[in-house]
């Protein structure tokens, strides 16, 4: 058995090649649209203008994918700018866009300030009125919502798999106890067993000296007791 706590690397922990892997699915998805995978999405009736409507596709998700990678690079520093800039645009002024560079912030793996459960709740809110995205941020955020319940699911399977693991290495430590208990009281009981039948070949001989003594003549009864007495004074 593993000895000591279990440290698993979550299976969700790829860093910036994650990021890098969201923003090309988003890139292929905003090329999809433009050659005609419009009519995939949901048709809407007359959409509203939003803050993002008039941004062509590649420049509407180009603010999401900047602050995507910018925090899955290798640099702390950089990585909180990043964050602390999405999170204050969106504390400022709750807009779709800022909503949405902050959640897409929230489930980017890989900084300090991750928090895909939060994430994931900006993004569903999202999708619950997607007439104020444009198609291409629409498709951002269902991959995005993806990408956070895989894993989210992945993370609570590894939760599970730890405690269960826990639970078997406390098992087994208690079965080392009692195996090792158990062979302890094999010992006393084998070390009792010995005593015992040292003081019954001890009697057995006592008995053999007595009846030897009742059987020999009376001349030799006192020579016989004598010399009993003195092998039990002996032993």
């Amino acid at each position: 058995m593993v000895s000591g706590p279990l440290r698993m690397q979550p299976a969700w922990r790829l860093g910036s090649a994650r990021v890098q892997r969201l923003a090309r699915i988003a890139a292929l998805a905003v090329a999809g649209l433009g050659a005609g995978g419009c009519e995939l999405l949901p048709p809407l009736m007359e959409p509203p203008q939003t803050d993002s409507a008039a941004q062509p596709p590649s420049e509407g998700l180009q603010l999401y994918l900047e602050t995507m990678e910018g925090l899955g690079s290798n640099d702390p520093a950089r990585q909180a700018d990043v964050f602390y800039a999405a999170e204050q645009e969106y504390t400022r002024a709750p807009t779709t866009t800022n909503t949405l560079r902050y959640a897409a912030a929230l489930v980017t793996p890989g900084h300090p300030s991750e928090s895909p459960t939060e994430g994931k709740r900006l993004l569903e809110s999202l999708l619950a009125t997607p007439e104020r995205m444009v198609p291409a941020e629409r498709t951002l955020v269902a991959v995005l919502l993806i990408e956070t319940n895989a894993r989210l699911k992945l993370e609570a399977e590894n939760r599970r798999l730890l405690e269960t693991l826990d639970e078997n290495s406390k098992a087994q430590a208690n079965s080392d106890k009692r195996v090792q208990a158990q062979v302890e009281e094999n010992a006393r009981l084998r070390r009792a067993l010995a005593e015992a039948q040292q003081k019954l070949e001890a009697i057995k001989e006592i008995e053999r000296s007595i009846i030897e003594r009742s059987s020999s003549p009376p001349g030799n009864r006192e020579t016989s007791a004598s010399e009993t007495q003195s092998s039990i004074i002996g032993r």
